[in-house]
Formats: structure tokens, C-alpha cells, sequence
């Protein structure tokens, strides 16, 4: 299971600063986004086209995933290094999920929330790609949250 993003300060959660309003429009953005002609596909083989199908339970899925790791409200019990298992997906999908994320981030959110999950993104792609690119577990423990989270095996 993946492990928060530490307080700055000790004041609010990452998900308080966020709110669930802006991360639930943060998350339909993004996927709006990454459902073209480069991993366009790729979701929409699994999920369907967007954003009917499958998209409103999977990015109910993906707002408990970041609710967890913000710290926010929410039970994520997940695997999501599993969930990318046979999808066909390579290094260079990895590359362009995650420029477009940021560029997403960059447009919902102040820097300091954008930089906190962009940095979490960036930890998780190591792991994620090892499933989805090669398809193995990676051994010993993994970082996502800057701490130390439990392998998914």
C-alpha cells in the first residue's frame, strides 16, 4: 500500500490544500487528456471509450488511489502495480503520461500541490513500469510518498 505525502507544517493534509472538488476535476482532465491518438488506446482498450464505458469507476478508483495518498478521506485498497499487468504499455507511454500530468497539475493546482503529486508521480513510474513494461514485481521495498511502502505482491 502506498504511503502519504508527508505534512509540510504540520497544518493540513495535502488533500485539504487540494479539496475533493478540485482533485475530482484535476483527475477528468487528465484523463480527457491521455485518451488520444499516443495511450489513447491503451485506456481505452481496458476501459472503454471516454468518458462513458468503464471511465466513471475507474476514475473513482484513481481518486481514492491520490485521496490515500494525500492523506485525504477514503479506503484505497488497490494494487495498482497489478492493474497495469498485459496492457502493452512502454517507456515512452510512461513519458508522455507523466508530461501530461504535469502540464494537468500545472493548470488545477498552486506549485507546492502541483510539484507534491508530481513528485509522487515520478516515484511511482519506476515500480509501475517494471509491471506494465516488463511485467514483474520489483523486489524489496518501494518509495512513492517518500517513505518506505509495503511491496504489492
Amino acid at each position: 500500500m502506498t504511503q502519504p505525502i508527508p505534512l509540510e507544517g504540520g497544518q493540513s493534509t495535502l488533500f485539504d490544500r487540494i479539496g475533493a472538488p478540485t482533485l475530482q476535476a484535476l483527475l477528468w482532465d487528465f484523463y480527457g487528456r491521455v485518451c488520444h491518438p499516443n495511450i489513447g488506446p491503451v485506456f481505452e482498450g481496458r476501459i472503454g471509450p471516454f468518458p462513458g464505458a468503464g471511465w466513471p469507476l475507474h476514475l473513482a478508483r484513481i481518486e481514492g488511489f491520490w485521496r490515500s495518498v494525500t492523506r485525504g478521506p477514503g479506503a484505497y485498497r488497490g494494487q495498482p502495480g497489478q492493474a497495469h499487468l498485459g496492457l502493452g504499455i512502454r517507456p515512452e507511454h510512461f513519458d508522455r503520461w507523466l508530461a501530461l500530468w504535469e502540464a494537468t497539475l500545472r493548470d488545477h493546482l498552486p506549485p507546492p500541490e502541483a510539484d507534491a503529486l508530481l513528485d509522487t508521480a515520478r516515484r511511482m513510474r519506476p515500480t509501475l513500469e517494471r509491471f506494465a513494461v516488463r511485467g514483474e514485481a520489483p523486489a524489496g521495498p518501494r518509495t512513492w510518498a517518500g517513505k518506505e511502502a509495503a511491496q504489492e505482491n
